[in-house]
C-alpha cells in the first residue's frame, strides 16, 4: 500500500474515532509511520484529506446506485423485488468498514463542520430525497400508488426514518455491532417502506 493510501485509511480511522478537529496532521503521520512533512507530499492540508474521503464516499455510493431504467424494470417484477434490490445495494456499502466509518465521520461532524454540513445537506439528504421523489412519481406513472399523493412527503417520510436509524447507531448507541445494526436496519427499513407503500397503493 502506498503512503498516500495509508494516510487515507489512517485518517478515516482517526477521524471516526476522535473527530476531525481532534486529529492533527502530526497524529496522522505518527500512525502511518512517516514524518509530518511527508504528509504534504500527498495532500496539501488536512482538509484535502477530508475532501478525498468525501469524494470517495460519494463515488462508492453512486457505484451501487440503481439507474431509473433498471428501477422501472424491477418495479415491473414486483414492488418487493424493486425495494430489495435497492436495500441490498445500500446494505453492502454499510457492511464495508471504510464506508461505515466515513458515515460516522459525516454524522458526528455535520453539526459544527460547515463543509460536512453542506455535503450532508446536498449529497446525503437533498439528492437522495430527490431520487426517491422520482421513484414515487414512477410508481404513480405505473399506477402502483394513488395519483394525488404528495411524492415529496412520501420520500421524506421514508428516507428520514432511515437517517434517524443511522444517527441512532453511529451517535446515540455508538459503539455497537455494525453487522447486527445493518441486519436490523434492513428489517426495519423494509417494514417501514411496506407500511408507506401499502398506505398509498392502488
Amino acid at each position: 500500500m502506498s503512503n498516500k493510501d495509508k494516510i487515507f485509511h489512517v485518517s478515516i480511522n482517526l477521524f471516526s474515532k476522535y473527530g476531525y478537529d481532534g486529529v492533527s496532521v502530526r497524529k496522522i503521520a505518527n500512525e502511518v509511520g512517516i514524518r509530518e512533512s511527508s504528509i504534504y507530499n500527498h495532500y496539501k492540508s488536512k482538509e484535502a484529506i477530508l475532501d478525498n474521503i468525501l469524494d470517495y464516499y460519494i463515488m462508492q455510493m453512486l457505484s451501487e446506485d440503481i439507474p431509473i431504467e433498471q428501477a422501472s424494470a424491477n418495479l415491473d417484477i414486483s414492488f418487493d423485488y424493486f425495494y430489495q434490490a435497492g436495500l441490498n445495494a445500500f446494505a453492502s456499502q454499510l457492511k464495508d468498514d471504510k464506508m461505515s466509518k466515513i458515515t460516522r465521520i459525516i454524522l458526528i461532524e455535520s453539526y459544527h463542520n460547515d463543509k460536512i454540513k453542506k455535503f450532508m445537506k446536498k449529497s446525503i439528504i437533498d439528492d437522495a430525497i430527490d431520487g426517491w421523489i422520482r421513484l414515487f412519481e414512477l410508481m404513480k406513472f405505473k399506477k402502483l400508488i394513488i395519483a394525488d399523493v404528495d411524492s415529496k412527503q412520501l420520500a421524506e417520510s421514508f428516507y428520514k426514518y432511515g437517517l434517524f436509524l443511522l444517527y441512532e447507531h453511529y451517535i446515540i448507541n455508538y459503539p455497537e455491532d455494525d453487522d447486527e445494526f445493518v441486519e436490523g436496519l434492513c428489517e426495519k427499513s423494509k417494514n417501514h417502506i411496506e407500511l408507506i407503500f401499502n398506505s398509498v397503493r392502488r
